[in-house]
């Protein structure tokens, strides 16, 4: 232990051109690792659609869909839904919050949605949710990919999930 503190006595102490580098490393190295922020501007589409009822009745299972959503500046947002109707059905209207899962804008977008809203046909309330991808093709047009599950509370006997899986034609802003 005395040998490694005679040795370390010995040796010259750091010079002020090293002191100088070190710190120059050190605020480069500072700047690098801080954490980077987007510009966020308000953002959403607008999209129409076919969806495929997984769940439907009577094997009508085509049905259409209508959605419009809106991040304000931030990966969070709000969507209006019109979801599983054509000329014998009614649908679901829905209301939601809409979160930006991940994205490599402008072309690709993954959002999370949770609804809540009626099932136009039986007046029943309904929640759920579901994923949706969107993937820009031309500009601002795209498809999105929209796969949810909608739990309609009707009483004990007609209480059900409607399982579906649509694709859409949307505008991206």
């Amino acid at each position: 232990m005395k040998a490694v503190a005679a040795l370390a006595a010995r040796l010259p102490g750091p010079s002020l051109s090293d002191v100088c580098v070190l710190c120059a490393f050190a605020a480069n190295l500072s700047l690098l690792a801080t954490p980077a922020f987007a510009d966020r501007p308000w953002h959403g589409s607008v999209g129409a659609g076919t969806t495929l009822l997984l769940t439907g009745d009577r094997g009508d299972r085509n049905r259409y869909e209508l959605e419009v959503d809106v991040e304000p500046a931030s990966r969070f947002g709000a969507l209006l839904a019109w979801r599983g109707f054509d000329h014998d059905h009614h649908g679901l209207a829905c209301a939601g919050l809409v979160y930006e899962a991940g994205a490599a804008r402008p072309r690709i977008v993954v959002d999370l949605h949770g609804d809540i809203g009626v099932d136009l046909d039986q007046r029943a309330p309904l929640l759920g949710g579901g994923i949706r991808t969107t993937i820009a093709v031309v500009g601002p047009l795209g498809v999105a990919l929209d796969s949810g599950a909608y739990l309609v509370i009707d009483g004990v006997e007609s209480t059900r999930l409607a399982l579906a899986a649509g694709a859409m034609l949307v505008a991206r802003w």
